[in-house]
């Protein structure tokens, strides 16, 4: 496999948008973070060190009314963390998760 061939299945939206990230089963631990671009099946975030490879990750994302045909939608979303990158200079690590599953949850 030759390195810096394209390899993503699904198309990828410059887009950002708040995003919670949790371990599985811990409400109360959730990370504020925005999304740098998303698709059906991956997201990519910014994260503080110590998000491990492989770990399993639950995400809520916030969809603006402008793609939702004006209403408020939330995205709960499973997933896990498939690649991590490089610190930028606060830090914070780029995370790429794979989204097993998701499920739309509408609002008013």
């Amino acid at each position: 496999m030759q390195s810096g061939v394209e390899q993503r299945r699904h198309r990828r939206y410059r887009l950002s948008i708040p995003v919670e990230v949790r371990s599985p089963g811990q409400e109360a631990a959730a990370v504020l973070t925005s999304s740098e671009d998303i698709s059906a099946k991956g997201i990519y975030f910014v994260l503080s060190p110590g998000a491990e490879l492989g770990s399993e990750l639950e995400l809520d994302l916030a969809l603006p009314p402008q793609l939702c045909q004006g209403k408020n939608v939330r995205v709960h979303c499973h997933g896990h963390i498939v690649r991590r990158g490089p610190p930028d200079e606060q830090g914070r690590i780029g995370v790429a998760a794979a989204i097993e599953e998701y499920e739309f949850i509408r609002g008013d």
